[in-house]
């Protein structure tokens, strides 16, 4: 067993231990070297959740930062009230395994790096080296509804929040990042936000973890405002719930920012944005929202019944998003915005975004997955199953809109309640290859674009009804090469046939299809300039 996995497991027992003992088992991150162990009770702490404690971890907090090389501020198990923030200095761990810290009032946030009144800090230059391990950190937004966030951390650099529990935040975050660098938050619990009854839902005001950067008064009260961005962030392992629906609300994200926007127009771009192996159990707007982001990876996660996305990638000042990656999550019972959407303003547009080896299920909303304003986009390996309209519209499995030289191969969509995959104007020049739809009430494949190629993709029991199709080629596109495919109709097919080329549409060439099954029913050709041969559509 390892010393972290120890402490951890011990942490019932360690009241009477000195402090010394403690920290033999503590995680190689808490000792800083050089620094020293201050015990909070040795400054008057005493941790039965009735006495005041603030003035002990005040003068413990003193002490820690006059000492050399940073300090180990050491909260052994108890409950402790507190009146105050609770100033960290550099270099400070905080150990707090088995520890209950709560507010009793008002106040602002329990931790923070910067004091009110302390004078701007610019860029990455303030108080940073620290680092929060366990602790239940308890807000009691429902009983002290001041807005502010539990921790906030700020204009510097090197934080690690490890094995932390955050609780009823009062209409704000459980952790503000803002204009910071290599950042770890791994393995904490987000449990339920405070929201006053009946205020108008805001999906983007409650993230659980903002990333935001320094751009004026409204993102926080801390200058400088120089648009500092967040870098090099990862938050991993952390769960986000809503335990005590009866008092609080479920947090609109695991993470994201605000659209406040900057001075100049656009916000700060961030960068080096790692999302990993989280869980997202209650959301009432995102599971994860990447707002502003370049260079980032969300993979792993778990993201049961958002309330509008599972995943949202988008800038709402358009900004270029590019060199983003989105995989291996599976987003379950996503609402009325989608399962995956990447998105930006008429302004902006995307580049080099992947959605690779995704499970979307159960989405009751929009798409499963949506691509607009992104240039080479890949599409690769996803499944997604199931999508429902709440009022019958087209609820597509895999829609790209305004996103040239897409690539969307080697993904398989099962019982679609509208197109299984959309190609829309403005996405010219995109590869679909390798994909299986499976039960799609309108067309298995809709392209309403030029330049298309569907190559090698296999169709079962698509289209229902007039006007609808296995491959429908619509009347804006051109050039379009369709090659390979495989129809098959399911038993009381309706559809009107496998492959439509509808009326305005130049030049397409449809060539060694296996449509064996359709019978008459193979090829509908009202386009203009099409080029058909060997396409087989008599009985299997």
């Amino acid at each position: 067993m390892d010393r972290r996995t120890w402490m951890r497991a011990t942490g019932g027992f360690l009241g009477g231990l000195t402090a010394a003992q403690v920290l033999a088992g503590a995680p190689a991150t808490a000792a800083q070297p050089g620094g020293s162990v201050v015990d909070v009770r040795e400054f008057g702490a005493v941790g039965d959740g009735s006495t005041d404690d603030t003035a002990a971890f005040r003068a413990a907090l003193t002490a820690a930062r006059e000492g050399v090389g940073g300090a180990v501020l050491l909260v052994p198990p108890g409950s402790y009230p507190l009146s105050e923030s609770l100033r960290l200095g550099p270099g400070t761990t905080v150990h707090a395994y088995g520890a209950h810290l709560f507010r009793t009032g008002d106040t602002s946030s329990l931790l923070r790096n910067y004091a009110t009144g302390e004078g701007p800090v610019a860029g990455y230059e303030g108080d940073g080296g620290i680092t929060v391990l366990g602790g239940t950190w308890d807000m009691r937004g429902s009983r002290f509804h001041a807005t502010c966030p539990a921790f906030v951390l700020t204009h510097a650099e090197g934080f690690v929040v490890r094995d932390v529990t955050i609780l009823d935040v009062p209409e704000a975050h459980a952790i503000e990042l803002n204009a910071v660098r290599r950042v770890r938050i791994e393995d904490c619990l987000f449990d339920g936000v405070w929201v006053a009854p009946g205020e108008p839902a805001v999906p983007n005001r409650h993230e659980a973890v903002q990333i935001t950067g320094a751009t004026h008064a409204a993102n926080l009260p801390a200058p400088q405002y120089d648009g500092t961005p967040c870098q090099d962030v990862l938050i991993s392992g952390c769960t986000v719930r809503n335990t005590a629906s009866t008092t609080t609300a479920p947090y609109d994200a695991l993470c994201g920012d605000h659209y406040v926007a900057a001075p100049e127009g656009r916000r700060p771009l961030h960068r080096g944005i790692r999302v990993l192996g989280n869980r997202v159990e209650s959301s009432g707007a995102y599971g994860i929202r990447a707002t502003d982001w370049q260079q980032s990876v969300i993979a792993g996660n778990t993201i049961e019944s958002p309330q509008v996305t599972g995943i949202y990638v988008s800038s709402g000042s358009g900004n270029p998003l590019e060199d983003i990656t989105v995989s291996d999550n599976i987003v379950r019972g996503a609402g009325t915005g989608g399962g995956i959407v990447v998105s930006n303003t008429e302004s902006g547009r995307n580049s080099a975004i992947s959605v690779i080896g995704n499970t979307v299920r159960d989405t009751r909303g929009e798409t499963g997955i949506y691509v607009s304003r992104t240039d080479a986009a890949v599409i690769d390996a996803n499944t997604v199953v199931v999508t429902r309209h709440p009022s019958g519209g087209n609820a597509q499995g895999i829609q790209v809109q305004e996103s040239p030289h897409a690539r969307i191969t080697g993904n398989h969509v099962t019982d679609i309640d509208g197109d299984g995959i959309g190609v829309d104007t403005g996405s010219t020049g995109v590869l679909l290859a390798h994909n299986t739809v499976l039960g799609a009430s309108r067309n298995g494949l809709a392209l309403a674009s030029s330049d298309i190629a569907a190559h090698d993709n296999r169709f079962h029991a698509t289209g229902s009804g007039s006007g609808t199709y296995a491959i429908r080629i619509g009347g804006n596109a051109v050039s379009v090469s369709c090659q390979g495919n495989v129809s098959r109709p399911g038993e009381g097919d309706t559809a009107e046939a496998a492959i439509g080329v509808m009326a305005g549409s130049r030049g397409t060439w449809i060539t060694a299809n296996d449509l064996r099954g359709w019978g008459t029913q193979g090829l509908l050709d009202k386009g203009t300039g099409t080029v058909a041969s060997n396409n087989p559509s008599a009985a299997v």
